[in-house]
């Protein structure tokens, strides 16, 4: 299977509440949604606490109708339980009639990370195979998926950038939303069809770290400090805290005596500023030689403070420049 259409992150279950309702309560669910139509005077309610990847927590919200369905679901899910986004099985009519009702409505929903006009959305979507190629139309597959009826409706709806629209309504019924090809069309809708650049601009976001690896090395990188936190002495930390500032420093003067070393790219320049660095005050840099890329990437994601966040970004910058709508 195509790694572009798996999804990235575990779900990691932090907590659960269950809740034995009675009919009548405000918390009581309507009979419209209770299964197979049946009428029933009481239910138990479970909320579910979750946190995927490192998004904010969330709470999933369902009924069930008897105490031992809702201790079932309890025992199966036990808090610290890590869950992989399941990839969809065939749509059901019901997800097909919801995302349809979504994209009619014209309002942005759904939250996850970017900006549309960037290359890298079209890229992911030529890679997946949800597009024929890069900044080309539809594939067959998402062709055959709709068709020739809804894709008409789609035409209809959404003009010139149609295609846009019917990436987002395959990739939202057929992939989990963690995945990259997800986000992509994700970001290019709200981009060209709501017009939100806020949401495309946070998918657009997300999109780059997934690729980019930023949060696997997040991850690791906060993993990695727990254990020196165990271990390490506040001398330790401090001779860190010194080499971070002294090479976002020599990076700074680098850039400085030549302009054009930015476009070699971070990692290129950190590498040499770490060389200056150790030729200047090799007492303090008989460590981190080898962690110089971590100590960058700290430093890239605020992690060592926003002062030296803002100078990274005086120097290469924090987002792509625009492109032309229409394109592809």
């Amino acid at each position: 299977m195509n790694e572009l259409r798996r999804a990235t992150r575990k779900t990691v279950i932090e907590d659960i509440k269950i809740k034995h309702v009675r009919r009548g309560d405000l918390t009581f669910p309507p009979d419209s949604i209770i299964e197979g139509g049946k009428t029933v005077n009481e239910a138990w309610a479970i909320w579910t606490t979750y946190r995927t990847g490192l998004q904010p927590s969330k709470v999933y919200f369902e009924y069930v109708l008897t105490e031992d369905e809702a201790l079932l679901f309890k025992e199966n899910y036990p808090i610290g339980k890590e869950i992989t986004e399941p990839q969809p099985s065939e749509p059901k009519e019901k997800d097909i009639e919801l995302i349809r009702t979504l994209m009619a409505s014209g309002i942005p929903f759904g939250v996850c990370a970017g900006d549309g006009e960037s290359p890298l959305a079209f890229d992911i979507l030529g890679d997946a195979g949800i597009n024929r190629e890069r900044y080309g139309p539809i594939s067959s597959e998402v062709a055959e998926f709709l068709g020739k009826e809804r894709i008409s409706e789609l035409q209809e709806n959404y003009g010139e950038n149609w295609d846009v629209a019917a990436a987002f309504e395959f990739c939202w019924l057929n992939l989990p939303h963690s995945s990259p090809a997800f986000v992509a069309a994700a970001s290019q809708y709200h981009y060209y069809i709501t017009e939100d650049d806020f949401l495309a601009g946070y998918y657009w976001r997300d999109l780059e770290i997934m690729v980019h690896r930023v949060e696997e090395e997040a991850l690791k990188a906060i993993e990695t400090r727990q254990k020196a936190g165990k271990s390490g002495s506040k001398r330790s930390a401090q001779a860190r805290e010194k080499r971070r500032a002294d090479l976002i420093e020599m990076m700074e003067a680098l850039a400085a005596r030549n302009p054009d070393i930015v476009k070699f790219g971070a990692d290129s320049v950190a590498k040499l500023a770490s060389e200056e660095c150790a030729n200047d005050n090799p007492s303090l840099w008989t460590q981190g030689l080898g962690q110089v890329i971590e100590y960058l990437g700290e430093i890239q994601r605020g992690e060592a403070g926003p002062n030296m966040q803002e100078r990274y970004k005086a120097l290469f910058g924090s987002k792509p420049p625009k492109r032309f709508k229409g394109l592809g």
